[in-house]
């Protein structure tokens, strides 16, 4: 079974037209370093979905003050004409060459693959000047797929213009006069009337102090290209509120979802549905061999019973014996592999219906053996 999953990615801001990736920030073209993203390689993935998210990173790209994206479609068609250099295998000497053909100063290309519920992706920029590999972003993650569209976006900050990867703070105190520091120095006094910005990612430390009033300290998270907003009342000296929001963005205007599918790892539900089909299919068949077995005693008794001169005698007795304990195996072996191969069927129509994606059950198979005969109990807790 093949898993789809659907996030929906945002421009901030911009158009994807092509004529807005060769304008950026009202910068005269000549200005800018002329920058081409050529071919996101998918290792995993579907070349639709690679192809959504090269479509995500090209109109980032266009917004990157500096940089005049050349279109995707003067990049296809230059490159049609050069089979040979189409087929780089991603080599920075060919990478280069590419990044000159195109006449651009720098090249942008990668790899990104998908492996269960891990995401990965290799993103590298070429110096077409200095035919270097000027930087390589290879990072990891793992868990929901629409957070592999941020992380893109932030690997081509880095990438491109790394003194970009930056975020903002705002501090929010209902009261004046209050000193605030911002890792060990003084950034102000209350109120605030701007943001804090340029901060790296990551924890910083805020203290705010006003004399008579209890100090305020604590830890607060900067994200690449976010305001993180930070409410606090001194009066109790507690943090009241904390919330985020996008730096200087007009409303996104949305594009086609982007849609990863690959295969996930096994299941729960699947497992037990799988363990239990082949529990049906050994116990079935160690079952026939029981009632393979009781059926040549049973011959070998009406044998000795209906010859000419019947010869059944004292030892027979250990032969009907061991004629029941077969038959007795055969009918359990036969209880268990039909009880089995019915809860396989079950798991597998759970599975099939979607039952146990995003949420807790646990499934439970329990053989039972009685003077009644063989069964098992089915128990499903969600």
């Amino acid at each position: 079974m093949r898993l789809q999953v659907a996030c929906l990615a945002l421009l901030w801001g911009w158009s994807l037209s092509s004529g807005v990736e060769a304008q950026v920030q009202n910068q005269p073209v000549s200005s800018l370093q002329h920058l081409a993203v050529w071919r996101l390689e998918p290792l995993g993935l579907e070349a639709e979905t690679a192809e959504r998210l090269e479509l995500l990173l090209r109109a980032e790209a266009g917004r990157i003050k500096g940089y005049a994206l050349q279109p995707q479609q003067q990049t296809q068609a230059i490159l049609s004409t050069k089979p040979i250099l189409a087929k780089c295998p991603g080599k920075t000497k060919c990478l280069c060459k590419i990044a000159r053909t195109l006449g651009a100063d720098k090249l942008i290309t990668g790899v990104i693959g998908a492996l269960g519920e891990d995401y990965t992706f290799d993103l590298k920029l070429i110096d077409a000047k200095t035919c270097r590999e000027e930087r390589r972003i290879n990072e990891a993650l793992s868990g929901r797929a629409d957070l592999l569209i941020g992380a893109i976006r932030q690997a081509l900050y880095k990438l491109a213009a790394p003194e970009l990867v930056v975020g903002s703070l705002l501090v929010d105190v209902p009261m004046a006069g209050a000193a605030v520091e911002l890792d060990g120095k003084k950034v102000g006094t209350t109120p605030l009337k701007e943001a804090i910005t340029g901060l790296r990612l990551g924890k910083h430390s805020l203290r705010i102090h006003k004399e008579g009033y209890s100090a305020f300290s604590h830890d607060v998270p900067v994200r690449f290209a976010q305001t993180t907003r930070v409410k606090v009342d001194l009066i109790k000296s507690v943090l009241v509120g904390l919330s985020y929001q996008e730096e200087g963005m007009a409303k996104p205007a949305p594009v086609a979802a982007v849609r990863v599918v690959r295969r996930p790892a096994m299941g729960s539900i699947e497992k037990a549905a799988w363990i239990a089909g082949g529990v049906a299919l050994v116990t079935a068949a160690a079952a026939g061999v029981m009632a393979w077995r009781t059926q040549v005693l049973e011959d070998e008794l009406e044998q000795a019973a209906s010859a000419t001169v019947p010869y059944l005698n004292a030892s027979h007795q250990d032969t009907y014996q061991d004629g029941e304990t077969y038959a007795l195996l055969a009918n359990v072996g036969w209880g268990l592999a039909g009880a089995a191969a019915l809860s396989s069927v079950v798991l597998f129509g759970l599975e099939l219906a979607g039952v146990g994606e995003e949420s807790e059950e646990s499934l439970e198979i329990n053989p039972t053996i009685g003077p009644e005969g063989a069964g098992a109990v089915l128990r499903w807790t969600f």
